[in-house]
Formats: structure tokens, sequence, C-alpha cells
């Protein structure tokens, strides 16, 4: 058979198993198959993956395992590893690895991985994080000083998307590690209330501004940095000081400059690194402000020690893949399934805003590479919130409502103990929660059988189905390291979807289309000007009621 014969045929054959798997028990599976923890769960990069309880049974495995031999998932990794241009609708390079890799890596990663990060670009890599990391010693260690010669006290990252999400995320994952004279805050929505908020109790003089935006142009990013650059104004910090108070983050040093940062307030990042995936680059400068260059490296050295583990475990033992290949099933085995993603940890409170942008803007796409349609469902929406909190909101529909959602479970065992034994009942709730999903309630107990007794009656509301899927992620504790490896786990499942789906994971042509809208829709809402004839009439009637408001 061609390639293109055999893909099919392993399409095939996993669609086929899929539409069987309603009726699959999973206790039954968990009771029958002998090696399925062994196959289902996976250490990697010290964090413990748990994919046992889902509709899957070893034959779907082996049916998986085998598309993803056919899609060529193992090849476009390395493509990738390897600086190839996989972005292949841009004709860019997705070189989010590289920004980890220690000097040296390429060699040790055993599939080309990291190589991308040689010559050049290796070097570039290296310059921007030892810029990072002085810049960061001098403002933690109060050398760095506004234009009144006061210390930095408080941070204003601006950006938007992938510029806000991954820093902000890990600021607060690694809160326990942050300078105690620094507070960040993240300032991404150009609702003005939210600048507000942003700048409430900041003083102008021991505050830094941090710009982060690719193109420097962003909408939203580049009129909060111009009300920043009011409110430095109002204060009395002029443009020489402003200096002191502002420094950007950009593929766009000229715009950057323009804007009246010194070449040494810049930090660059290039093209090849999609905002979603940019962290790790210099778009993570306030997250190593707030921890320390050392925790920042240890950050990228756990997400690097997953990306060698993409590289070199077997497709069978290779926890992204494993992770990727039960999110493909559920899409196919369970009707109008969703992700849903429920740290156990307070800490990763953010953790489902930044998979929801880093999964559903990568794959939410509906055509293949040829421009053909998708033939399979793409792109779960994804949901969640931290536990305990939405045991007592959204889990009543997970356990009783008409929809089967899978949940990712992220435990963190709490790092001390404490006197009211809250670790133990958080550890207990998850736990407890997964056994619900799986084993469910048929409340029927206390009931008599007798057609009369409104127990029975009351039992036909008191029952839960139980055989809901789950995954379980297992971290022994919350660290820098542990917390780069978890988010490249999410990184690497999300492009070998995009490889078993053939789209490309690295685009995002759809988030451009509102904003071209929003431009020729602005100048609209002034008042002194008349309103196209051509334009829709629920549209005009918006606008007209818009107007009258902001009279």
């Amino acid at each position: 058979m061609t390639r293109n014969e055999t893909l099919a045929a392993a399409r095939h054959a996993v669609a086929g198993l899929a539409r069987s798997a309603g009726a699959v028990s999973i206790a039954a599976l968990l009771r029958d198959e002998a090696d399925r923890a062994a196959r289902l769960s996976v250490d990697a990069a010290g964090l413990h993956l748990d994919l046992t309880r889902h509709r899957l049974p070893g034959a779907g495995l082996d049916a998986l395992l085998a598309l993803a031999d056919a899609a060529a998932v193992g090849a476009r990794r390395d493509a990738m590893y390897a600086g190839e241009a996989v972005n292949f609708t841009e004709g860019r390079p997705a070189l989010h690895v590289a920004l980890r890799a220690p000097a040296g890596a390429a060699a040790a990663t055993g599939a080309s991985a990291a190589s991308g990060a040689s010559g050049t670009i290796a070097a570039e890599v290296a310059d921007t994080l030892d810029r990072m990391a002085q810049f960061s010693d001098a403002l933690r260690d109060g050398a760095w000083r506004g234009a009144t010669g006061r210390p930095i006290s408080d941070i204003v990252h601006v950006g938007i998307g992938g510029s806000h999400l991954g820093p902000q995320l890990a600021c607060e994952a690694l809160l326990e590690y942050a300078h105690p004279r620094l507070q960040c805050r993240f300032l991404s929505n150009v609702d003005p209330q939210a600048f507000d908020r942003a700048i409430a109790g900041l003083n102008p003089h021991t505050t830094l501004a941090i710009v982060a935006s690719k193109s420097w142009h962003t909408q939203e990013t580049a009129r909060n940095a111009q009300a920043l650059r009011r409110w430095f104004a109002e204060a009395g910090i002029d443009q020489a000081g402003l200096r002191r108070h502002v420094v950007g983050i950009t593929a766009n040093v000229d715009a950057a400059l323009g804007f009246g940062l010194e070449r040494s307030s810049i930090f660059p990042f290039r093209d090849w690194v999609g905002g979603r995936y940019s962290l790790w680059s210099a778009i993570g400068l306030p997250v190593m402000l707030a921890v320390g260059p050392a925790n920042f490296c240890a950050m990228l050295a756990g997400a690097h020690a997953m990306d060698r583990h993409f590289a070199e475990a077997p497709p069978a033992r290779n926890a992204p893949l494993l992770l990727a290949l039960v999110s493909l099933w559920n899409t196919l085995a369970l009707d109008g399934a969703t992700e849903v993603v429920v740290p156990y940890s307070d800490a990763l409170r953010s953790l489902t805003a930044w998979l929801q942008q880093l999964q559903m803007e990568s794959n939410g796409k509906r055509v293949d590479r040829d421009g053909a349609p998708v033939a399979w469902p793409t792109a779960p929406v994804v949901w969640g919130g931290p536990g305990t909190d939405t045991q007592h909101s959204f889990f009543q529909a997970l356990h009783q409502g008409t929809g089967v959602h899978p949940v990712d479970f992220i435990v963190v065992v709490p790092a001390r103990r404490d006197p009211e034994g809250r670790a133990e009942a958080l550890l207990a709730n998850a736990l407890a929660q997964r056994e619900a999903l799986l084993h469910g309630r048929d409340g029927t107990s206390g009931t008599t059988g007798d057609p009369g007794d409104r127990s029975a009656w009351l039992a036909a509301h008191r029952a839960c189905p139980g055989n809901r899927p789950s995954s379980l992620v297992l971290l022994d504790r919350l660290d820098p390291a542990r917390f780069g490896a978890l988010l490249a786990l999410y990184e690497h499942k999300t492009a070998a979807l995009g490889w078993l789906w053939d789209i490309d994971s690295f685009d995002q042509w759809g988030v451009e289309l509102g904003k071209l809208l929003a431009s020729d829709i602005e100048p609209l809402l002034d008042p002194a000007r008349e309103l196209p004839a051509d334009l829709a009439p629920d549209l005009r009637d918006l606008l007209a009621r818009i107007r009258s408001a902001r009279a």
C-alpha cells in the first residue's frame, strides 16, 4: 500500500473501534486487562501520567499507535526539533524547544531534538537569556531604579494571548519562589476598567511596565501601553525618565524604539516563536523577575526534560503522544465530548485558560495540509477550573448530566501539612471525584422495592451512571522544573494531535479576521460620522444604540 492508503486504513481501523466504545466498561477493562496499568501509565520528566480510566481497550490503543506510525508523528516531531518549516502555511519553523535547550543538547536528545538551537539560533537564545538574567539581577537587587532613584516594587505586564497567559500562569504557579519585594500585575484587556484595576494603588515612581507584543501593533497591547505612558507622564516622569520605567519584549525592535525605548531595554524574540509557545523566550521576563534567573532556568530544564522524553521514548511509552492519542479517541468515541481540566492546586488556577489558548488556537482548524476538510472533529472545547471549587459548580453535570466529558485531574501533593488537615482534604477530594466518575452510584441503597415507596423515586434522582473517563497527572511537588515539564507535556500533546489530523498547529488565521473587522467598525462609533447606507440593519441599529449610550 502507498503511504496514503496505509494512513487511510489506520484511520478507518481507529474510527471503527471507537464507534463501539460507548458500550465499553472502564471497570471491566481495569479488571480484565492485566497489562493495562503498564501500558497506560507513564513516568516522564518528574510527572506521573495515568490514562487507564478511559473507554479505550487494548485493541484500540494498538490501532491508535498504528495510526501514529502511519501519520509519521515521529518524523514530524523530528522535523520540528530540527527547525524545519512545520508551520507550513506561513513557511516558518516552531522552535520553542530551542528556547529551553542547554548548550550541547542537540547530540544528547537522540532524535535531532533541539538541533535547531545550533549555531546562530543557540547564540541568540543564550544572549537573550543572559541579558534577561542581568536585568533581573539588577532590578531584584535594587540596582535598577526608577527615574527618581527609588527601587522598583511593582511590575505591570502588558500583553495579550500568548504574551499574557503563560507569564501570568507561571507567576501564580511559582509564587512560593517569588521575590518578597516585587509584586506582578497583568494587564491584557483593552477595557479601560482593566487598566484602572491594574494600576490601582501603584506609585508610578516605583513601577516598571513590561510591554510584550510580538508585532508591537497588537491593538489591545498598544493602547494599554499608550495609557501607561500617559500615566507615567502625568506623574512627572518625562521621556528620558520613561526609559527607567518601561521595557519592551518584541520581534519589532524598530517599533519599540519609535515608542521611545532604549535598545538596551528591548528584549527581542523571533517569528519562529509562536505566541502561545513563547513563555520560554523573552516573554518570560516577568517570571524571571519574580522568581529569579536560577528558578527560571530550572523551569526551562524541566521543559527540556519533557522535550527529551518526547524525542526519545518509544511511541507506546511516550507521555505526550499517549495523551494525544487518548484525546483523539475520545473525540470519536464520545459524541460532542469536551475536555475538562481540573488542577487540584490553587497555584495552577490559570492553567485552564492557558490550555484553552494552546489547544484551541493551535488545533481549531477545519482543513488539512491540502486544504481539504478534516474528516474528524478537531480541537474539543477545553474548560475547567481549580478543585475543590469546581466540585460545587460543574461537577454536578459531570456526574449526572447527559453528556460525557473526560476530565484531566492535575494533582499536586501539597508541600506542607497544616493543622486543619486541608492538604489531606484536597488530595482526598481529587481521588474521590475520580472514583465517583468511574464507579458512580445506583442510588438504590435503602429502598424496599415497593412500587409505592418514594425511596425508589428518589433513587432515580440520586443515581450517578459512572463509567465516565478521566486522566490523572500527578506532581509530587510544584517546583519550577515540574511546572516546566507539565506545560511542555501539553505543548507536545497539542502538536501530536495536529500531526494526527494533518493540520497546522502553529498558525492562527482565524484570530486575525475579527481584528480586521474591528478596525472597520471602530470609526463608525463616532457620532459625528454618517453611517454607510449599505450597513446591515441589525448592525446599524446596534451602532445607533451604542452612540446614544455614549452621548
